[in-house]
């Protein structure tokens, strides 16, 4: 049995409200916390391990909302590497759902190494070829598609949600919404070029991802952009290439009052958003090794990286200054104005976009982007919690809660670039340490060059 985790005169930030409380004792009992609350008063039993958190402050673990990493090639590497960067709980939206569901089991069972994981399934409409979607064309389509997730009974091969990816068509998203409104299941992803995204909003999709959607929607050229690409398959192939094709008529039809009304409406309907800022910037900045970071390259298998090299090598700086005309840190910043909810996700593994470490460069864009750090940080904890239906178990670091925890050197909500100083992640009660987070990092890089 696994002994008890002590740590010691640490500064907990409560990040529901942006309270530190300083010298403080943290007590982890199996998977749970145990006791919060002043170091003086702390009973720590006497075989407990001893982590010193002197000088050291404690929050809870991160999440990564938005990844793709639980699939054939990369699944036996992102799970550690995760773990290593102290991201502690991720949302997979849907490649090979077969392969996510048994990494979620083995992770939860302490087989493998790994956030907590919850798993989505691909909903498309029929330009998508990939065998790994449930394709849908009419309304009764849309409606079988969540029958079929809310009939499975073994919990072990279900899905947590449906994601709604790009092509899907108008009706077989409306028979999609109503039957998961009547059933209680919960849908959420890209708004497909079919509807709108206040007509998404309205039809209760939980959460919006990327800013390409509402980049379009906030443009008085919205149903024109819907139009031309609804019918064709280059969505599926490569969503940057829509990008590229937009650019010149999103940012010469913005219109400020209908991005406004919009914005209010995901606001009303308590739509959460998404915005993966860190799967833009290799595109607006060619590629340079700032937004690449090949010192992380290391971590990543070569197949993975084979796929980004060529996608860096097809883009030319024309291609870099329409995405860099296109995106616009203003639009998250608007969000936030409006009390639209936002999670941190990365989509990873986008070209350059890596497990865990690309989460910290997530929080950092939302700090650009006019988020405070400790909305940044909330982005990443209390909001999945709150998003997930989970603040009885997650997000904040009180006694009764699962033991997934972040113990930093330095103060993040003096500076969001402080979330990389990690001194120790704990992990559904699992102690990662120093030296144990350099072997997760070691034993990534040597099987990889095996």
């Amino acid at each position: 049995m696994q002994k008890a985790i002590a740590i010691t005169h640490v500064s907990v930030i409560d990040v529901s409200s942006g309270e530190i409380r300083p010298d403080y004792t943290v007590l982890v009992s199996g998977n749970r916390i145990g006791y919060v609350g002043p170091a003086a008063s702390a009973k720590i039993p006497t075989d407990a391990s001893i982590v010193d958190g002197r000088g050291k402050f404690l929050l809870p673990g991160l999440w990564d909302m938005h990844v793709n990493g639980f699939m054939w090639v990369f699944s036996e590497f992102a799970g550690p590497l995760m773990i290593a960067n102290g991201v502690t709980g991720a949302r997979d939206m849907g490649w090979y759902i077969d392969t996510t569901l048994r990494w979620r089991s083995d992770i939860a069972a302490g087989r493998e190494v790994g956030p907590r994981l919850v798993a989505g399934v691909r909903v498309d409409g029929a330009v998508n070829k990939a065998k790994f979607v449930a394709h849908v064309v009419t309304e009764q389509d849309g409606v079988r598609a969540v029958d079929t997730l809310a009939r499975k009974k073994d919990d072990s091969r279900r899905a947590d949600f449906l994601q709604v990816y790009a092509s899907i068509p108008r009706a077989a998203y409306f028979g999609l919404a109503r039957e998961a409104k009547k059933l209680g299941v919960p849908f959420a992803g890209l708004v497909p070029y079919s509807v709108s995204m206040v007509e998404a909003s309205d039809a209760g999709q939980l959460s919006m991802e990327h800013e390409d959607d509402l980049m379009r929607a906030c443009t008085s050229a919205d149903s024109l952009l819907r139009a031309r690409f609804a019918d064709t398959s280059v969505v599926a192939r490569d969503p940057f290439a829509t990008i590229k094709a937009q650019a010149h008529l999103v940012q010469a039809s913005y219109d400020p009052v209908k991005c406004k009304s919009v914005i209010a409406t995901l606001a009303r309907n308590h739509t959460w958003v998404v915005p993966t800022l860190v799967r833009y910037q290799p595109y607006a900045h060619a590629f340079d090794s700032t937004s690449t970071h090949p010192q992380w390259a290391l971590y990543v298998p070569g197949l993975i990286q084979g796929g980004w090299v060529h996608r860096a090598a097809t883009i030319k700086p024309a291609d870099s200054m329409a995405m860099r005309s296109y995106f616009s840190f203003d639009r998250t910043r608007e969000l936030k104005e409006a009390g639209v909810k936002l999670l941190a996700g990365t989509d990873m593994p986008q070209a350059f976009v890596y497990p865990g470490f690309s989460l910290h460069e997530e929080l950092e864009l939302l700090v650009r982007s006019g988020l405070t750090p400790l909305e940044a940080l909330r982005s990443a904890t209390y909001n999945p919690a709150e998003f997930l239906g989970a603040l009885d178990s997650l997000g904040t670091v009180a006694q009764g809660k699962v033991a997934d925890l972040l113990l930093l050197d330095a103060n993040p909500l003096a500076d969001i670039r402080n979330t990389r100083r990690i001194d120790v992640v704990i992990a559904n009660g699992r102690l990662f340490d120093r030296p144990a987070r350099a072997l997760l990092l070691k034993d990534v890089e040597t099987a990889l060059k095996h």
